[in-house]
């Protein structure tokens, strides 16, 4: 927006606030941005509060446009704009409204996803849409490869989609309340595999916490987070054991842990952290920690 010369009034962000390990207190990533480029900020605890109301109606703002900012806009924030308040959100609506809807198609095994442009109103994700864009998900795509694909989809398509607004070519669409499901907030114990689940539910769960909030089993009662994995559908002649007992080490080769599951899938762990460790190559982890064939990824042995 700001290299097509739009006229961006001032940029809302949330307060600076703790991050990382060493919890510096750091500025968002926009408003680095907009500082950089000259542009004014305004970060204020409650978005509804009458001072924030009083200071955004004062820009008298044609859009306001509203993407992952975190605080539902009340209706004296929605009715400023002449035109509205315009939110992207990263799913095709009415599917997946909420806080996690790349995580949840990721997890639930869907094939295609997308960005939709919507007109907000009081509820959350509820509101008319105005434009919708499809994209497959790839079949080992994880939840940061995709957030990243969508990112970049939509900032390639906002400003074409804005010319559309200023010429009153955008249509309102309501929202079909018969198709409505709902992307809860992720939190991390979504990410605990269980093992007895079909290996390509086990799988979609690794891919759709990737990296965050992180998958996870155990080995010998300690934590162990999987950041990479393969599946394999059918595993025929590739274990040497019976994979009767889900979350069983079937076989360990040079850059894959072989795990049984619920079904004939087998998951290949390729790259995990250990409690209180590092990431480590699945050979580094045999090696460190002397995993063998026949043992069992769970909490309890």
């Amino acid at each position: 927006m700001i290299d097509s010369k739009e006229n961006i009034v001032r940029v809302i962000t949330q307060p600076d606030h703790p991050q990382g390990r060493g919890r510096k207190i750091l500025p968002t990533p926009i408003k680095k941005i907009a500082l950089n480029r000259g542009i004014e900020v305004f970060q204020p605890k409650n978005i509804n509060d009458e001072e924030a109301i009083k200071k955004i109606k004062e820009l008298n703002p044609d859009i306001i446009l509203v993407v992952a900012y975190g605080q539902i806009l009340s209706k004296d924030i929605l009715n400023i704009p002449k035109i509205g308040c315009i939110n992207i959100h990263a799913s095709l609506l009415p599917k997946y409204r909420g806080a996690a809807p790349i995580n949840r198609a990721i997890i639930n095994g869907e094939k295609e996803t997308g960005i939709t442009f919507m007109f907000m109103n009081e509820k959350v994700d509820a509101g008319e849409t105005i434009y919708q864009q499809k994209i497959t998900i790839l079949p080992d795509e994880t939840y940061g490869e995709l957030y990243y694909r969508l990112s970049n989809l939509s900032a390639n398509i906002i400003n074409t989609f804005l010319e559309k607004v200023k010429e009153g070519k955008i249509k309102r669409i309501p929202q079909e309340y018969k198709l409505v499901s709902y992307a809860r907030k992720m939190t991390k114990q979504d990410g605990e595999i269980t093992w007895s689940d079909k290996g390509e539910k086990i799988y979609n769960l690794i891919r759709g916490t990737t990296p965050d909030p992180g998958a996870f089993t155990y080995y010998k009662g300690k934590k162990l987070k999987i950041i990479q994995a393969r599946f394999l559908s059918s595993y025929q002649n590739e274990v040497k054991i019976s994979p009767s007992i889900p979350g069983c080490v079937v076989r360990i080769e040079k850059d894959s842990i072989s795990i049984s599951t619920g079904d004939k899938g087998i998951i290949k762990i390729l790259k995990v952290v250990p409690s209180g460790g590092k990431i480590m190559s699945a050979q580094q982890f045999v090696n460190g920690y002397k995993i063998k064939v026949g043992d069992v990824l769970d909490k309890y042995t």
